[in-house]
């Protein structure tokens, strides 16, 4: 039997094993909101009294953590979300803050959030916890984030393209540091699930993530993303129409990944499947149409004396 206990003392019961397996942060000595999106009037951010958007708490945690009589800027705050799905596309996303869904609507075991989302200005270091994404039908990424994003990370999220017609789930272009761990993409996605643009992407982790929506390519790195520290993709399961992985940086370290197309996949360095740098690959699996089925990534070569 899973015992449970009080959410960081919120009255909010989550399991233990909950708990650990989305590595969610301890108390950190600064301000808690919190967001209901059903409750009738807005209140002050309180368990209590919640916010009834987003934006109003993510406005309330930046002050906070701004403020020079408080000293904070080294501290992190937290938001607890809940109420069904939140229909906000947030312009802004909090710095040095721990955004968390609790609670549950219809069978999630974690808020939504339904909105296209290009948050502007400084949102260094931002967690995002246990929420689901929810895209609208409009042709553009879920999220979209930029150097002024720099730390962003993503665990046990969902990242909902049944909508239809979005073009990715999570585009970066020079946000550094990002982490995308043990988070779900659904749906269709017409470019990809991840797409790295141009400039500093070093030092991100994705990790751990199930992508078996449907895709034209599954995780995409343009050939102008540049990395001061090595980033990772490891321990994935990617279904797309293409290629799963496309690094035209040749900077990823590409690691035990399970890779499946419904491109015709052939014994070679970018015949179909992945293209990357194979000195920075090891221990992955792919398959696709026709003949190539589980094989080794990088495909084992016969040496010749």
């Amino acid at each position: 039997m899973v015992r449970k206990r009080d959410f960081f003392h919120t009255g909010l019961d989550v399991s233990r094993s909950e708990l650990a397996n989305m590595r969610m942060p301890n108390p950190t000595g600064a301000d808690d909101f919190y967001v209901d999106g059903n409750v009738g009037a807005t209140g002050d951010g309180s368990l209590n009294y919640p916010f009834k958007t987003l934006l109003e708490a993510i406005t309330a945690s930046d002050v906070s953590i701004a403020s020079v009589d408080n000293r904070w800027w080294a501290r992190r705050n937290r938001i607890f979300a809940m109420g069904d799905a939140l229909a906000e596309t947030l312009v802004k996303f909090p710095t040095k803050c721990d955004v968390i869904g609790v609670g549950s609507y219809d069978a999630n075991t974690m808020p939504g959030l339904t909105g296209h989302h290009v948050p502007d200005g400084e949102s260094y270091g931002t967690r995002f916890y246990n929420i689901k994404f929810n895209a609208v039908a409009a042709a553009a990424p879920i999220i979209t984030i930029s150097s002024a994003a720099a730390g962003m990370e993503f665990h046990g999220c969902v990242f909902d393209g049944t909508a239809g017609t979005m073009t990715i789930g999570l585009q970066n272009t020079a946000s550094h540091s990002m982490v995308v761990n043990d988070c779900d993409f659904i749906g269709t996605f017409v470019t990809s699930y991840i797409t790295y643009g141009t400039g500093e992407g070093g030092r991100a982790r994705i990790t751990n993530n199930r992508m078996l929506g449907t895709a034209a390519k599954g995780i995409v790195i343009g050939g102008g993303m540049t990395a001061s520290w090595a980033p990772i993709i490891d321990n994935n399961i990617i279904h797309a129409a293409g290629n799963c992985i496309q690094d035209s940086s040749d900077l990823w370290f590409i690691t035990n990944n399970r890779m499946i197309s419904d491109a015709t996949v052939a014994l070679a360095e970018g015949a179909g499947g992945i293209t990357c740098n194979e000195l920075f690959a090891s221990g992955n699996k792919i398959g696709g149409k026709d003949t190539v089925l589980n094989a080794d990534y990088p495909f084992v070569i016969q040496l010749t004396s």
